[in-house]
């Protein structure tokens, strides 16, 4: 991974992205508390489509079918010399602040190296808690 993808740096912006199934369930929750899901895909932009379709994602997806993200990234696993689709990716979930800043990065192929609901949960909160003034309740002042 590239050197400068750090807690608190800023991801650089990308043309492209990823699928994620499990992540349609808190679609509707992240929308009421005002935060965005962006995968990126590099699958071509039909099969993207249809996939975003039929699991009923209402967030968006970007297509990187020429993998540009995971050379960018410099996240191209390395022990999967001649795949026959490309560069394979390492699976990286980034949760990022409103400007893009890097709060959390998680790393893994397997299920325990991914982010779990209440992690990323637990991730969105403490950026709202930085981000919003309005994220606790404070009274009016007393007259």
């Amino acid at each position: 991974m590239r050197a400068d993808l750090v807690v608190g740096s800023r991801l650089p912006d990308l043309e492209c992205a990823v699928q994620v199934r499990h992540l349609t369930t808190m679609q509707d929750e992240l929308a009421v508390n005002y935060c965005q899901l962006a995968v990126v895909s590099t699958d071509p932009p039909e099969v993207t489509a249809a996939f975003r379709a039929g699991v009923g994602a209402t967030f968006t997806f970007l297509t990187d079918h020429a993998r540009r993200a995971v050379t960018e990234l410099d996240i191209v696993e390395q022990t999967a010399p001649g795949f026959e689709h490309g560069l394979v990716a390492v699976p990286y979930t980034f949760s990022l602040h409103p400007d893009l800043t890097i709060h959390r990065i998680y790393n893994g192929w397997w299920f325990v190296g991914r982010p779990t609901l209440e992690e990323l949960r637990q991730d969105l909160r403490a950026i709202m808690q930085k981000c919003r003034p309005d994220y606790e309740y404070a009274p009016p002042p007393k007259t």
